[in-house]
């Protein structure tokens, strides 16, 4: 390239040796960048001259310097806290070490005029969604906005390809648990999944079965719960009326497991030595049930900085790619299984 062309960011990706994608991580000081392959970009910026044009771009979070922060309200308090709280916590720690306000709205479920007319009124310059099954309905209407947009979470299996999403591997933690109960000894195990329909529910409950039939088991019962802790009360009752020999339980949430855990201590069934239990989120929950529980934990605080690193990442250069990222799901091993 002579020196009278205007450089791209791809041309500096490719003098450094990186994806355009690092390279526009790099140029906007995001702190997921490897320091070596920061300093390479910005070298390959300096001596391409890009820092004169569009890296200057790249430097700034936008107009208004400031981004919403979009959560419904209903969880904010009570069972739901952790998975909205947590989220907002992350993202706002990466905005603010960019000197980028975060702006928190609030989504009642109701009337989302008011909410739509803030976000479309240049008050802002992108938006930061954390969806939960409840907030369902504001995706679709979301997904059109005239600003860059990125979710927390993926409530519909189907989502739009040309929108932007950070995600927990909630299959392959499915996958973890049931590999986790066979690994213990279980043979008959059965799941307490989510609700039906709800994406993370159901590719927990698939990455569990999956798992069960690559070690040639057929899946056990599988009892549909709503996160809560009754609903996984009534959902191990409704399991041990159909097979009273289960030894192994994957609960798709730490609070179905609790409320099976006092199920089957009610029932005389020890936990671990009759019946293994796994949960899913790895919540204060799983720390303080008795026996305090194993469960797959979900990146929580991770997933709304990383949405946030996106939405600056978009900022700096509006031709990035829509990405689907997945963040991993790990165990923690306590003493239910």
């Amino acid at each position: 390239m002579s020196r009278s062309a205007r450089p791209t960011l791809l041309d500096v990706a490719r003098a450094a040796g990186v994806s355009r994608a690092t390279a526009s991580r790099a140029l906007a000081g995001l702190p997921s960048v490897d320091a070596e392959l920061a300093r390479r970009v910005r070298a390959a910026a300096a001596d391409l001259d890009y820092r004169t044009n569009t890296a200057a771009r790249a430097l700034r979070s936008g107009a208004t310097g400031s981004v919403a922060l979009v959560a419904p309200s209903s969880e904010l308090e009570g069972q739901g806290g952790p998975f909205v709280g947590a989220p907002l916590r992350g993202a706002t720690a990466v905005l603010f070490a960019r000197s980028v306000q975060p702006v928190l709205l609030l989504d009642d479920g109701r009337d989302r005029a008011p909410l739509l007319r803030y976000l479309t009124s240049g008050h802002v310059d992108a938006a930061v969604v954390v969806l939960q099954r409840e907030s369902e309905p504001l995706f679709a209407e979301l997904g059109g906005l005239p600003l860059p947009v990125v979710f927390v979470g993926r409530p519909r299996a189907s989502m739009d390809k040309a929108l932007t999403s950070v995600d927990s591997d909630n299959y392959g933690g499915g996958r973890l648990a049931a590999r986790t109960l066979l690994e213990a000894g279980r043979r008959r195990v059965a799941t307490i999944a989510g609700p039906a329909g709800y994406a993370p529910a159901d590719e927990r409950t698939r990455g569990f079965r999956d798992e069960l039939a690559a070690w040639g088991l057929p899946p056990g019962p599988v009892v549909h719960g709503s996160f809560s802790m009754s609903s996984g009360a009534s959902a191990a009752a409704s399991v041990l009326r159909r097979d009273p020999t289960v030894d192994g339980l994957f609960a798709g949430s730490d609070l179905m497991a609790l409320g099976a855990l006092r199920v089957l201590e009610a029932g005389g069934r020890r936990v671990p030595d009759d019946v293994s239990v796994v949960g899913f989120d790895d919540t204060v929950v799983a720390e303080t049930c008795d026996p305090p529980l194993t469960s797959v934990r979900q990146p929580l605080r991770e997933l709304g900085a990383r949405a946030a690193e996106l939405v600056l990442e978009v900022l700096a250069d509006p031709h990035v790619e829509p990405q689907h990222v997945l963040l991993p799901t790990t165990l923690t091993a306590r003493e239910s299984v």
